[in-house]
């Protein structure tokens, strides 16, 4: 939907300038200049342009710093004792988690344009906005990484909707409507692959001369809803909501409509491999066995990896619009849908239970009503939801048409868990919250963080 508005927010810009040709600035004749040009009156409007940054500049940013607040909610990564904590399109907070309740916060990462990492031998994947970065941690206990690699023009990178999100958040006293410098914007060369946007700069009230289509744009959007560093070591494991992981020899990563396979080499390098097609929309991937679940805004899709750089399509498993995690153990897929996003259109807030024991032809069994549920993680007939504002919710599923929460934890705005074997690792909106699940009916607060 925003590419589409961003489409037509450039098209009706140019449409006004078609209809008023008069640079505006800070010329103070400019309100009489706009005036004699205007057939259908002046409209003044919030003018705002875009500052950048290149890769090569964002290269130079990534380093160890001293541990820092927490601010946003985002991933987390498991390896080695060591909590990964991404702290959105800033870095990752680095958290010692081998004693709890004493979870010590190390350093911080910084990685501007990060979202999603994974781990493997010392060797940490990241994306950088729409590039993919590999970083040698082997010294990270030091306050040392290295950038090794980088892959340019790897995920999607949409410069308007970036554009747009910061102009949403920029706060101004007036009430004329807000207006990108579309031609400038589109002028910026490596836009999207080695030149990224870092902000806004407000440039005052400017005039136009028609605004009606784009005011028409614009109502419909906003109706819209230091320490021992870490032993190398295999692949770490990182959550349900996770866009990235490793499988055998190569590195997965998901586009907003494809599969990006990398080959990982004995070095730690990567080789391009291969591109597969999914559909659009979709968000998070998890391996049971011989197999991918991909998660979407539509549905379950199940791939073949027993060739893992060659993944073949199984099946489908549809649902209503909404965001969705899916996570599988045995015969059984368990999926989220949360209608709590300007993504997600329909109201459905709920676990589904899904028989898979056909990967060709997966069945819904079951849904649970939720409150607006994030990631989730299963063990045997214990399935752990993190239920945002509403808390972590622990259902028991042995009988998989009726299942029932168990144990209901509130006091937590819950995001995503890792499992690892009793112990269970928590992203809230506030912090790190370790809990004891060998009885997952009766759990044992370990330890808690505020980022």
């Amino acid at each position: 939907m925003r590419s589409i508005i961003s489409f037509f927010r450039h098209t009706a810009l140019i449409w006004l300038c078609a209809a008023c040709t008069v640079t505006w600035g800070d010329d103070p004749k400019s309100d009489e200049d706009c005036d004699k040009s205007c057939d259908n009156g002046v409209h003044y409007y919030n003018s705002f342009s875009v500052e950048t940054i290149t890769l090569e500049e964002i290269q130079n940013q990534i380093q160890v710093v001293a541990p820092q607040s927490y601010r946003k909610t985002g991933k987390l990564y498991f390896y080695n004792h060591t909590l990964f904590v991404n702290e959105k399109e800033t870095g990752v907070h680095v958290l010692d988690v081998s004693e709890p309740p004493a979870i010590q916060k190390n350093a911080f990462i910084q990685l501007p344009g990060n979202i999603d990492i994974t781990i493997q031998n010392n060797t940490l994947y990241a994306d950088v906005y729409s590039a993919l970065v590999r970083l040698d941690i082997t010294e990270l206990g030091t306050g040392q990484v290295a950038v090794e690699e980088v892959k340019t023009g790897v995920f999607d990178y949409d410069p308007y909707q970036v554009a747009w999100k910061f102009i949403e958040n920029y706060e101004l006293e007036n009430d004329y409507y807000d207006q990108l410098d579309y031609e400038s914007l589109n002028q910026i060369k490596g836009l999207g692959e080695t030149v990224f946007i870092s902000g806004v700069v407000y440039d005052g009230v400017k005039c136009n001369c028609d605004y009606i289509l784009y005011n028409d744009i614009a109502s419909a959007e906003s109706s819209t809803d230091s320490t021992s560093s870490p032993r190398s070591d295999g692949p770490g494991q990182g959550g349900s909501l996770a866009r990235f992981a490793i499988i055998d020899d190569f590195m997965y990563g998901l586009t907003q409509q494809a599969i990006k396979i990398f080959k990982i080499n004995d070095d730690g390098s990567l080789s391009n491999w291969s591109s597969v097609g999914v559909a659009w929309g979709i968000e998070t991937l998890y391996r049971l066995d011989g197999y991918l679940f991909i998660g979407s805004v539509s549905g379950m899709f199940i791939y073949d990896i027993s060739n893992p750089g060659n993944p073949r399509f199984i099946s489908e498993y549809e649902h209503f619009r909404a965001c969705d995690p899916v996570v599988a153990e045995g015969n059984f897929a368990y999926v989220t849908l949360r209608s709590t996003n300007e993504w997600c259109a329909n109201d459905i807030n709920q676990l589904q239970i899904v028989d898979i024991s056909n990967v060709f032809e997966p069945q819904q069994i079951s849904t649970y009503a939720m409150y607006a549920p994030y990631g989730l993680a299963v063990r045997g007939d214990y399935v752990l939801v993190c239920d945002s504002g509403s808390g972590i919710k622990i259902l028991e599923a042995s009988d998989k048409e009726s299942p029932r929460v168990v144990q209901f934890i509130e006091g937590y705005d819950a995001r995503d868990v890792i499992l690892r074997d009793t112990i269970a690792y928590f992203v809230t909106t506030t912090g790190i919250v370790i809990y004891d699940v060998s009885d997952m009916e009766s759990p044992i607060l370990l330890g808690e963080q505020q980022l």
